[in-house]
């Protein structure tokens, strides 16, 4: 009878994740950045649950129909 070993993990599960700093890090090799409307919203949601932060990006950039 054989066991399965699991392998050990060595990173936390915050380490992992990818916060707006390592956004935008990635972002810049790839030559983007956040413009400045984006920055400031991005700032005004930061203690919002993602979902409000989503609805607030989606009003603030979706277009409007005529």
């Amino acid at each position: 009878m054989s066991t399965i070993k699991t392998p050990k993990r060595t990173r936390s599960a915050t380490t992992g994740r990818l916060t707006q700093a390592r956004a935008e890090k990635i972002s810049a090799v790839e030559g983007l950045v956040l413009s400045p409307r984006m920055r400031k919203l991005l700032a005004q949601t930061k203690d919002q649950p993602a979902e409000e932060r989503r609805k607030a990006i989606r009003a603030q950039f979706a277009r409007k129909s005529v």
